[in-house]
C-alpha cells in the first residue's frame, strides 16, 4: 500500500508524487509533509499530513484536502447475468453503526442494540459505483463509527480514520480494485504566518482470505494504538465503583467504607456529575438543577464542605483512587467563567452551552492548569472527560473568510495536545474518553485515551442486559479495549453482560439504591470474578453467538490468549431461547491438544479439546469457562 492524497492548491490539482522524502516545499516557505509508519508484521502503513507556513505572509488556499486518496488493490469475481443478488464475494464496504441518538435509549431496545453492528454496503457489479459515509455532529463516532472493513473475493483492508471531529469517506469500484478517499468533511483555508496543522491520520491494514482480520486489527490496536502503548500509562483498564456526584461527601465516604468492610476491591472510585456549582438540588442523575452549573468546576460547598480532598482520603484507606468527572469543552452562558473569559468560549444562537475554545492558546492552558489541580489535589487515578454538545455548527460559525475548517482543526489540535500534556505530567493517570458515551472513538483518541462508556445506554437503571451484549459482540471485532457497566444488583446475567476490559459497578451510585448483606456478598463475587478474568479481554475475540439483539439466541464470546494458550467462554441463554444445549468448536487451540475447562459457578472442571457443549436449563441465565492447555 503506497501512501497517497490529494488536494488543490490556489484553484490547482496538487500532483502528490513531487514529494521528496515525504515534503513536498510550495514558493515562500510553505510546506506539505506526509508523515508515516510502516507496521510490517501486520501489512499496515499509517499517515497524516502537515501544513506549515514559515514564511511572513498568508499562503495561498489549500481546498479539496483528502488526507487519504489512494486505490486498494483487489480482485473480483466473474460478473454473472444480471438480475443476480450480491454474494458474499462482491466488492463491498462493510460499515460500523455509531451511537444513536440518546433520547432512543430508553425507548427502542432494538435500534440501541444496532451500535456498533456492522452494515454490508455493496459496490455495483460494474466500475464506478461510490458509496458516501460521514459522522455528525462534531464527534468522531456519533452515528457511523470510522472504521472499514473493505472486501472482495475474501481479501481486504480494514481502514481507520483518525480525528476526533468531523471526517468524510467514500469508496468507489474501479477496475483493478476501491479506491478510498478520506479527510475532513470541510477544507478551504489559508495558512498565516508560522501556523503549522494537521489534518486527518488514516490506518490501511491489508488481510488475505486465510487470515483471521478481526483479531490481526485488534492486536494492530492493542500494541501501537492503544492508550497503553502510546502512553506510559501502568494499567491496562479501569475499574470504577461510581458515585454520584450529588451526595453528599459523607455519604461517599459512608458507601466508601462499606466496600472495604465487606472487601470488595474495586481500583477507582468514580465520582460523576453533579459535584460542582452551587446547585440546590443535585443528588439524583435525572433530576435537579446540577446539569445548569456546567462550567463552574469548583465543588460545591453545601455537598462537599471538604473540596472531595476527605472523600480521596477514604478511597486511599480503601486502597482506591479518585477517578473524577469534568466536561472541560463545555459550560453554560452566565457561569462565572463565560462571563469573566466571554472571548474563550465559541457560541450559536438560541442556545445556551458554549465551547470552550481549545484553539485559544490561554482557553487552552487554563483547562489545563485547573484539570491538572485536581489530579493534583485529590490524587487522582483517572480524569474522565464527558462532551455531551454537537461541535459542527459551533466550529462553523467561527471560521473566518476562506479558512473553512480551521476552528475545528486548532480545536483539535488543543485537544490532543490537552490528553497529551496530561498524560506527561501525571504518567500514572488514565483519561476516560466518554462523550455523551462512545461518541468520540477513533484512532487518535485510543492512543491517548482509555474508553470506559462504550455507549450511553447503560446509563438506565434497568438496562436491558442483552443490548450491552449486542454492543459488545460488535465493537470486540475491532477494540481490544473499551468499556461497559451497570446499574442492577444482584443480577449476575447483568453484570456479566456489562463485563469488558474496562468495568464499572454503578449499583450502589444513587441516593436512592441500597445494599443489603447480600448485595454486598454479591458485589464481592462479581468483583473478585472479574478481577480473576479481566486479563483475557484485551486478548483474541471470537463471537460463536448472536451478534444482534435476539432474545431467543445465545450469546456465547471467547477470549482466547495465542501465547499461553488459556482464556475464557462467557455463554448466554437469552430470556426467550428454547435452547438448553449448544455445541461449539472453540477457535486458536493448538491442533490435538486437550484443555482444562473450569465452571466459575460451579468450580467443576473437565477435560476436551476445541469442542464443546454448553448447557443452561434455565432462561436467562449465563456461564463462564475458564480454560489452560494441559
Amino acid at each position: 500500500m503506497k501512501p497517497n492524497f490529494s488536494l488543490h492548491y490556489n484553484g490547482k490539482p496538487f500532483d502528490a508524487s513531487c514529494l521528496k522524502d515525504g515534503i513536498y516545499a510550495f514558493e515562500n516557505g510553505i510546506t506539505v509533509t506526509l508523515a508515516k509508519t510502516e507496521y510490517a508484521a501486520y501489512d499496515a502503513v499509517e499517515w497524516v499530513l502537515w501544513f506549515e507556513n514559515s514564511s511572513s505572509t498568508d499562503s495561498g488556499i489549500f481546498s479539496d484536502i483528502l488526507d487519504c486518496d489512494t486505490c486498494l488493490s483487489l480482485s473480483f469475481p466473474p460478473i454473472p447475468a444480471s438480475g443476480f443478488m450480491p454474494t458474499a464475494g462482491d466488492a463491498r464496504v462493510i460499515s460500523m453503526t455509531g451511537c444513536i441518538p440518546g433520547e432512543l435509549y430508553i425507548e427502542n431496545d432494538e435500534i440501541s442494540a444496532k451500535e456498533f453492528g456492522f452494515r454490508n454496503e455493496y459496490l455495483d457489479k460494474a466500475a464506478g459505483k461510490t458509496k458516501s459515509f460521514s459522522n455528525k455532529d462534531g464527534r468522531s463516532s456519533d452515528g457511523m463509527m470510522p472504521f472499514f472493513d473493505v472486501t472482495a473475493s475474501g481479501d481486504g483492508y480494514i481502514a481507520a480514520i483518525g480525528w476526533s471531529g468531523d471526517w468524510k469517506a467514500s469508496f468507489t469500484k474501479q477496475e483493478k480494485g476501491i479506491q478510498i478517499k478520506t479527510g475532513l468533511k470541510e477544507t478551504r483555508f489559508y495558512l498565516k504566518p508560522g501556523e503549522k496543522i494537521r489534518t486527518s491520520s488514516i490506518l490501511l491494514m491489508h488481510y488475505k482470505h486465510s487470515e483471521d482480520k478481526h483479531n490481526k486489527f485488534r492486536r494492530l490496536i492493542k500494541n501501537h494504538f492503544s492508550h497503553k502503548s502510546c502512553t506510559n500509562a501502568e494499567r491496562e483498564s479501569l475499574m470504577g465503583f461510581e458515585l454520584w456526584g450529588g451526595i453528599t461527601s459523607e455519604e461517599m465516604k459512608k458507601r466508601i467504607r462499606e466496600l472495604k468492610k465487606h472487601d470488595i476491591r474495586f481500583e477507582d472510585i468514580w465520582i460523576d456529575a453533579g459535584w460542582y456549582g452551587n446547585c440546590q438540588k443535585c443528588d439524583e442523575t435525572f433530576s435537579g438543577d446540577w446539569s445548569e452549573h456546567t462550567g463552574e468546576w469548583t465543588t460545591n460547598p453545601r455537598v462537599h464542605p471538604g473540596g472531595l480532598l476527605d472523600v480521596a482520603e477514604t478511597a486511599n484507606n480503601a486502597n482506591m483512587s479518585l477517578m473524577l468527572w469534568l466536561e472541560a469543552e463545555r459550560a453554560i452562558d452566565g457561569t462565572r467563567i463565560t462571563l469573566e473569559h466571554p472571548d474563550w468560549f465559541l457560541s450559536i444562537p438560541n442556545n445556551k452551552s458554549k465551547i470552550l475554545n481549545f484553539g485559544n492558546k490561554e482557553a487552552a492552558a487554563y483547562i489545563l492548569d485547573l484539570v491538572s489541580d485536581y489530579v493534583e489535589r485529590l490524587g487522582m487515578s483517572c480524569y474522565r472527560q464527558d462532551s455531551n454538545a454537537g461541535l459542527t455548527e459551533y466550529f462553523r460559525l467561527q471560521d473566518e473568510e476562506n479558512r473553512r475548517g480551521m476552528t475545528e482543526i486548532k480545536h483539535i489540535m488543543g485537544l490532543y495536545h490537552f490528553w497529551d500534556t496530561l498524560v506527561e505530567r501525571f504518567p500514572h493517570l488514565l483519561i476516560d474518553n466518554c462523550a455523551s458515551g462512545g461518541r468520540r472513538i477513533d484512532i487518535e483518541a485510543l492512543k491517548r485515551t482509555v474508553l470506559f462508556f462504550r455507549s450511553d445506554y447503560q446509563c438506565n437503571f434497568n438496562a436491558n442486559p442483552e443490548v450491552l451484549q449486542a454492543h459488545n459482540a460488535g465493537i470486540c471485532c475491532y477494540l481490544p479495549y473499551n468499556g461497559c457497566t451497570t446499574k442492577t444488583k444482584s443480577d449476575t446475567y447483568s453484570v456479566r453482560s456489562s463485563y469488558a476490559s474496562s468495568w464499572g459497578g454503578a449499583f450502589y451510585n444513587a441516593i436512592f439504591q441500597t445494599m443489603d448483606e447480600g448485595d454486598f456478598a454479591w458485589a464481592k463475587a462479581v468483583t473478585d470474578e472479574y478481577r480473576s478474568i479481566r486479563r483475557y479481554f484485551s486478548m483474541d475475540f471470537y463471537n460463536h453467538g448472536s451478534a444482534v439483539l435476539d432474545d431467543t439466541a445465545w450469546a456465547i464470546w471467547q477470549y482466547h490468549d495465542p501465547d499461553t494458550q488459556s482464556g475464557m467462554v462467557m455463554a448466554f441463554r437469552r430470556s426467550a431461547s428454547p435452547f438448553e444445549s449448544v455445541t461449539i468448536a472453540l477457535k486458536g487451540f493448538a491442533a490435538g491438544k486437550q484443555y482444562c475447562f473450569t465452571n466459575l459457578d460451579h468450580k467443576t472442571s473437565y477435560i476436551a479439546k476445541n469442542e464443546i457443549t454448553l448447557t443452561l436449563h434455565e432462561k436467562r441465565s449465563c456461564m463462564i469457562l475458564t480454560y489452560d492447555i494441559v
